[in-house]
């Protein structure tokens, strides 16, 4: 299966050089390794490539001679880009600052919530807080006169509660 793939895409693990595989899988591996040589491997991390893990004995020169490197030693010697007139806009003057205008509130999302005709769901809530909520909300949307004969009604508990079998076969005897 390896020998599809060209031997540039193939590297080797830092931590055992008999683990050979592709180089997109290379973190996914060197996760694993880390692992199981915790405790036996000691390597640095290459400031100029995350990938690059190296001995300490090795670091320093490695360091100078990342291939990685020339990226960032190209990027903190480049000169700035110029700024011509054609690059350059007027500064723009305002007398509006929204910061100083105290007037206006801030904007309180549940205080515009239970004042407009939004659903409102009771989450998080525990269930005697969720029915006064739903009731709350009820009132919100129907009106203070909403009335508690929308509901439907109750079972009437009974006055005189029937007698279980076994009752009534004693009272039969006696």
């Amino acid at each position: 299966m390896m020998d599809n793939y060209d031997e540039s895409d193939m590297v080797y693990c830092p931590y055992n050089k008999e683990h050979k595989m592709l180089r997109k899988k290379l973190q996914q591996h060197i996760l694993k390794c880390r692992v199981i040589y915790k405790d036996t491997v000691e390597l640095m991390v290459c400031p100029f490539n995350k990938s690059h893990l190296i001995p300490e004995p090795q670091f320093f020169q490695h360091t100078k001679s990342c291939e990685d490197r020339n990226i960032i030693v190209h990027y903190q010697t480049s000169a700035p880009s110029v700024i011509n007139e054609d690059t350059r806009h007027p500064k723009i003057e305002s007398e509006e600052n929204w910061d100083d205008d105290d007037r206006v509130p801030d904007y309180d999302p549940q205080v515009y919530c239970s004042t407009a005709n939004i659903v409102r769901e009771p989450n998080g809530l525990f269930p005697a807080q969720r029915k006064a909520f739903i009731e709350q909300e009820k009132r919100r949307h129907f009106g203070e006169d909403y009335e508690e004969e929308k509901k439907p009604p109750k079972a009437k508990s009974r006055a005189d509660p029937r007698p279980t079998p076994y009752e009534s076969s004693r009272r039969q005897q006696f």
